[in-house]
Order: C-alpha cells, then sequence, then structure tokens
C-alpha cells in the first residue's frame, strides 16, 4: 500500500513534467523501457544486493538508461538512490493511466470463455465506446472457467456478465 502511494507520487510529479514538455509518449516510451531494463534478472538483482556499492548500482543505471530522456533517466536514478528501484513498473503503470487520462483514452478489459469473432469484438469497441463517451482500448482475453457471457473492467469497475457468477448467485439464493 505505502509503495503504491509513493509509486502514485512519483508517477503524479514525471507526468507533470512530461505534460509542460509536451512529450508525454515519449516519455511513456522511455519509462517503458527503463522498466524493461531494470526487469533484467540480472540488473534486478544486483539493485537488490546489498553488497553491491550504491555507487555501482547508480552507474550501472545510468549506462542502461544512456540514451533516455534525462528526466527518466533522473527518475530512475532518484529511485535506486532511493531504494525504490522495484516500484518503477508501478510508477510506469500509474504514469499511463494519467497518460492516457489526460488524452481521453479508456483502457477497458473484456474476458470471454470463447474467442470472439471480430464483428462482436467491434460491437463491444462501439457500445462501450458510445456508453464512456470516448475513445477505448480494448483488450480481449478467454477464460474458459467463465463458463459464458462477458467480464468488463474498465479501470477499477468490474461488470461482471458471466454465467459461473451468475450460477454462484443461483447457488447462493438457493441456499
Amino acid at each position: 500500500m505505502v509503495s503504491e502511494v509513493v509509486a502514485r507520487r512519483y508517477a503524479e510529479a514525471y507526468f507533470r513534467l512530461a505534460r509542460e514538455a509536451g512529450k508525454i509518449d515519449v516519455w511513456n516510451a522511455d519509462l517503458a523501457r527503463a522498466v524493461e531494463m531494470l526487469e533484467q534478472p540480472a540488473v534486478a538483482e544486483a539493485m537488490r544486493n546489498p553488497r553491491v556499492p550504491m555507487k555501482d548500482r547508480i552507474a550501472l543505471v545510468l549506462s542502461l538508461t544512456d540514451g533516455l530522456e534525462q528526466e527518466t533517466r533522473n527518475l530512475v536514478r532518484l529511485l535506486v538512490q532511493r531504494g525504490r528501484s522495484s516500484i518503477l513498473g508501478a510508477v510506469l503503470e500509474r504514469y499511463r493511466a494519467l497518460a492516457d487520462a489526460a488524452s481521453g483514452l479508456t483502457r477497458v478489459e473484456v474476458t470471454a470463455a470463447v474467442p470472439l469473432d471480430q464483428a462482436l469484438e467491434q460491437d463491444i469497441r462501439n457500445t462501450l465506446s458510445q456508453r464512456l463517451g470516448g475513445s477505448i482500448h480494448t483488450t480481449v482475453r478467454q477464460d474458459p472457467s467463465i463458463i459464458g457471457g462477458l467480464i468488463i473492467r474498465i479501470g477499477d469497475r468490474v461488470i461482471d456478465g458471466s454465467l459461473r457468477t451468475r450460477l454462484q448467485q443461483l447457488r447462493a439464493a438457493l441456499a
């Protein structure tokens, strides 16, 4: 919980700077590359290992992030110095949510029991776009355990129209 709050603060500060610089997309891509670099097993181990001196950790991340925007490099260096390199992925996730909100984009995850054909996927996209009043980006997952129907996740909201849930509700009502 504490790391989520800290990640949110870093993401919000980084996002404000990106918006002022007019480089929201560039910094998003930079931050994603930095996360990818720091999640490499050898690098992640070096960041966690207390026997690796701080100056060596900083030198490592600065060499890995060479070529990225200076502000991204500063953020990564600061997180490493403060022993918080492990929250960089959460910072990226929150940053993307802020960038999406600023551009009016809503990310939606649709879970279905079976693969959806393209026409049905498009109908779902159109309906959600109309209801949400903006552009959306959908990710479709398949989970046979829901038996039938759909589960739609929009941010923190979940619309569960799965057959599995309906059967559980029916079972509870009959018990």
